[in-house]
């Protein structure tokens, strides 16, 4: 901010970060707040893990303490209902709302009617609480059961977060182990993991992470696959 004079937007994914599972404190939080106030930029604050909280205490999000209209505030039903209904929601002054319209228009007309039933109907006649509580009950005991795993077969080798909530861990490699190889290598053994280098904004640059996902994987292939990579 204090050297690129054309910057227009923090985006931040403050809750359970992808790919790294990390949360922002409340202090940086209000920190980020504040430079975007004094530079006169706008904050994205991307949140779409924020209600998959399974351990700790809630965060107030960026939103909550904005008093100037600095910040766009979006989330999705794709991560708490179903991957594939895709819809998604912004709180963000009107002049900026009326602006993400058309260029929502111009890229696919609109959000098809279909998903945006479901999702209401799931909220207005459904117990939407239970649900949540429901998901973050079992997110915790996968997000665990990896935790476990990787400590009992990866804990002198690799370093990896602990997230409070959200889908993902994040996990480090040794120096000198080419995270390329490896996880081609996993891969060809039947244990698919993101390369760390997906999430860069180069993708040449130098990363020896990879990130796990717990939702998507039973028990038994959580166990079966940290194993598989322990071995690797």
């Amino acid at each position: 901010l204090q050297t690129e004079k054309n910057v227009k937007l923090i985006y931040l994914i403050p809750s359970f970060q992808n790919p790294t599972g990390i949360t922002t404190s409340l202090e940086k939080r209000k920190a980020v707040y504040e430079l975007a106030r004094r530079y006169g930029v706008m904050i994205l604050e991307d949140n779409p893990y924020g209600e998959l909280r399974f351990r700790g205490e809630d965060v107030p999000t960026i939103k909550s303490m904005d008093e100037e209209g600095l910040v766009i505030y979006v989330g999705s039903f794709s991560k708490i209902l179903s991957a594939g209904l895709r819809v998604g929601y912004v709180l963000a002054p009107d002049e900026v709302v009326s602006k993400m319209v058309v260029a929502k228009q111009g890229e696919d007309v609109h959000t098809a009617m279909l998903p945006q039933i479901l999702a209401h109907k799931f909220m207005t006649e459904y117990d939407y609480a239970g649900h949540i509580a429901n998901i973050r009950d079992i997110y915790r005991r996968k997000c665990d059961l990896m935790e476990q795993s990787l400590e009992a077969h990866m804990q002198q080798s690799v370093t990896y977060t602990r997230p409070d909530g959200g889908l993902f861990l994040w996990c480090e490699l040794p120096s000198g182990i080419s995270m390329l190889d490896y996880c081609k290598t996993a891969a060809e053994r039947g244990v698919a993991v993101v390369p760390g280098t997906a999430f860069l904004v180069d993708a040449t640059a130098s990363c020896n992470a990879f990130r796990l996902n717990f939702s998507t994987p039973s028990d038994e292939q959580i166990r079966q696959g940290i194993e598989i990579l322990g071995r690797i």
